[in-house]
């Protein structure tokens, strides 16, 4: 082909891997930093903008912010309303990207700055290797570089192309095919930012007039927020209402800027007094974000409660944070994962001590819940059989755990996660130990004997003060602190036990109870012994690494 079009199509290739370079490389060198930011800065809407704003600025992408997003509103850590404004706050940073491009993407001398670039980037790539952090700050440059390159590419192309077609009768056409032109190919290539890009050059080139490239962007606003669909699709009904409230948010948007087509173009050109064309793009993709932020803000709420009403859902799981679907933000779905043992950990401590009817409130354990987590918490407190919740809650995590094992290649975060799942494994071990001690436990409840009603009576004080050390412990920050606490523990259980022990044989040498009796506080006490201890080592392997867990549960023991 004689034309130049497949340099434009080369390009639009170029673009597309310098963005999930760009993207890549930046989630990985600050994505806990960034999800801190999305997790403390959403607690109002104006918040939520900002947050949505900035990390989207930062990072440089506003699908790794949407995903995010999703991924916490998923789990209840971000409420819905918050979810759609820094989605809002998301459309805006976006747009800072664009400004770059058109500013400096079609002005500088690609082979004097962006080939120099590319080519240190790689040196410094190749001596490096294995130096993560280094090939992260690598790949982030080179990223940038193939989309100036690219935009070069189909800078010439298009040029070229213009030359030698009739771009005129195109221009025939009414200005809602280019909208629908800009949503099929932003849903095609699942980036606004390259849709953008292409309109740039076929504007940079006179291909087609303003009024028209300002329809295809305005079709990509719409086609941009179907990536969260497609995300949401069999998810919770959480991320169905997230994503479905994007669409409302960019629909509506779509349809003002088309209706107020030509006002807002008079008002970027003329009022703004922008005469670049390229500048006057992003301009009007500026504006009318801003704009959409505007009007929808005062309504969040209530569009959040008609999106609850429309998604009910029937959510059977037993977990809170986890669902079917893996995040596909690097390292996100760790975050989620913990957050989910932490809760698990710390419903295993309630149902323990449901078990022997000691209140969540009187040893702390109502305190360490968030509101959320208290909520479902409560209406487990109805609940005939808490422990198959439980134990259904453990199998939701180990599924959830073996998906996420598949997307991990960062040798760190797969060596947390396994940490992670031997807490809950010995939580589990823990729960276990108290539910099969419910019959000798209710034996010695409606007894008439009040020896042995005294000695269950002795159980439930050691109990209630392990579980209130341990309410206390599993809030602790400071490692050594734990590791101090945790062997402290140990050390009080096993005399516990010994205690329990003695006052049993001390009863039987009385011959004040019989030897079922014997056999069955026994079995109470050795059950409840390897419990707690069980319960300690999910805390130290929860809270420690490997090795400072090892160094807890090395502690000698003389009951094993």
């Amino acid at each position: 082909m004689d034309s130049k079009i497949w340099m434009v199509f080369g390009g639009v290739g170029l673009f597309l891997i310098g963005m999930h370079l760009l993207e890549t490389a930046l989630s990985q060198l600050a994505s806990r930093d960034f999800k801190l930011l999305l997790r403390r800065n959403t607690s109002n809407n104006t918040k939520a903008v900002l947050s949505g704003i900035i990390t989207t600025a930062l990072l440089q992408s506003s699908s790794i912010v949407s995903f995010m997003t999703l991924a916490f509103a998923g789990s209840g850590i971000i409420k819905l309303q918050n979810a759609l404004a820094v989605i809002l706050g998301a459309n805006i940073g976006t747009t800072i990207s664009n400004w770059l491009i058109a500013t400096l993407g079609f002005s500088f001398n690609i082979d004097m700055i962006w080939y120099p670039m590319l080519g240190l980037g790689g040196i410094i790539l190749v001596l490096f290797r294995g130096n993560k952090k280094i090939e992260h700050v690598c790949f982030f440059f080179i990223g940038l570089t193939f989309l100036f390159i690219a935009l070069g590419f189909m800078k010439t192309g298009m040029l070229d192309t213009v030359n030698r077609f009739d771009f005129a009768a195109f221009n025939n056409y009414p200005p809602i095919v280019f909208v629908i032109i800009g949503f099929i190919i932003t849903f095609l290539i699942q980036s606004s930012g390259a849709t953008v890009a292409i309109t740039l050059s076929a504007l940079y080139a006179k291909a087609i007039p303003f009024h028209l490239a300002v329809a295809v962007v305005i079709g990509s606003e719409l086609g941009t927020a179907l990536k969260l669909v497609l995300a949401a699709v069999g998810s919770s009904p959480e991320k169905k209402r997230l994503a479905a409230g994007n669409i409302l948010l960019n629909l509506v948007t779509t349809l003002i800027a088309f209706i107020f087509l030509f006002p807002l173009i008079d008002f970027v050109t003329k009022i703004m007094g922008i005469s670049d064309p390229l500048q006057g793009l992003v301009a009007f993709q500026t504006v009318i974000n801003v704009a959409a932020t505007i009007i929808f803000f005062p309504f969040l709420n209530v569009v959040s409660r008609l999106l609850e009403k429309w998604f009910r859902g029937n959510n059977n799981r037993s977990t809170l944070y986890i669902d079917e679907t893996i995040p596909s933000v690097p390292g996100f779905a760790q975050e989620i994962f913990r957050l989910e043992v932490f809760y698990f950990l710390k419903r295993v401590l309630a149902y323990n001590a449901a078990e022997f009817n000691i209140s969540n409130n009187e040893i702390g354990l109502e305190s360490i819940f968030t509101d959320k987590e208290w909520t479902k918490e409560i209406s487990h407190n109805h609940l005939d059989d808490r422990y198959s919740e439980i134990k259904k809650a453990q199998g939701e995590i180990i599924a959830y755990y073996v998906k996420m094992q598949k997307n991990m290649s960062n040798h760190d975060e797969l060596a947390q996660a396994n940490q992670y799942m031997k807490s809950v494994q010995s939580a589990m071990h823990a729960a276990k130990g108290f539910k099969d001690i419910n019959h000798n436990k209710n034996e010695l409840l409606q007894s008439g004997n009040d020896l042995k009603f005294e000695q269950f009576a002795q159980f439930s004080r050691i109990i209630h003060k392990n579980l209130q050390k341990l309410s206390v412990l599993i809030n602790n920050t400071s490692k050594q602190e734990i590791i101090k606490q945790l062997q402290e523990q140990l050390n009080q259980i096993q005399a516990d036990y010994k205690e329990l022990l003695d006052s049993i044989y001390t009863n039987a040498g009385k011959k004040a109870l019989l030897e079922k009796d014997i056999s069955t506080l026994q079995n109470m006490n050795r059950e409840l012994y390897s419990a707690n201890k069980s319960m300690i080592y999910a805390i130290s392997d929860f809270m420690l690494d490997n090795n400072q867990s090892e160094e807890v549960k090395n502690l000698p023991l003389s009951i094993q």
